[in-house]
């Protein structure tokens, strides 16, 4: 189970209002809303949740990997990006940073433990209709989410 401090609850709560894309702190509060629903049943990011989580561009690819990866085959996305995990079980100590906001671009860092491993996503954000929406994801083994499911898409071989 994830435990939040006060501080972070009261974040989380505010983030579950859309997080208007107008400066770093809508954007802080729309990532900070993003791990905090890992606690509990956890979030549906790459179902019903995918479009308003991430920029259109992005979550085509997402869907496009989906669809042309075959039956019981994985596909080049075989985890939830953002926490780069298959199973966000004991996600914990969540710490966000924010750099921009302005023009409708945002940067984000999330430094959290899943389990004993440390783990730090960066996330591209966009605005999106006014709201925000990651428009990339890199970690240590994925460098550029969007760059990997369009190389996988045009190979044509969604697990190479």
């Amino acid at each position: 189970m994830i435990r939040f401090g006060p501080l972070f609850a009261g974040l989380a709560v505010l983030a579950t209002a859309p997080a208007r894309a107008q400066d770093a702190a809508g954007a802080r509060a729309f990532v900070v809303g993003l791990y905090a629903a890992y606690h509990g049943h956890g979030p549906d990011y790459l179902g019903r949740q995918a479009p308003q989580v991430f920029a259109p561009r992005l979550l085509t690819l997402i869907r496009r990997d989906a669809a042309e990866t075959p039956q019981g085959d994985v596909g080049a996305l075989d985890g939830d990006p953002i926490c780069d995990c298959q199973d966000a079980g004991g996600l914990r100590g969540v710490a966000v940073e924010v750099t921009g906001g302005a023009g409708g671009r945002a940067s984000a860092v999330a430094h959290f433990r899943i389990s004993a491993e440390a783990r730090t996503v960066r996330l591209d954000l966009v605005a999106v209709q006014g709201q925000w929406r990651i428009s990339d994801v890199h970690t240590a083994d994925t460098p550029s989410l969007v760059s990997l499911l369009t190389r996988s898409l045009r190979a044509g071989h969604p697990k190479d």
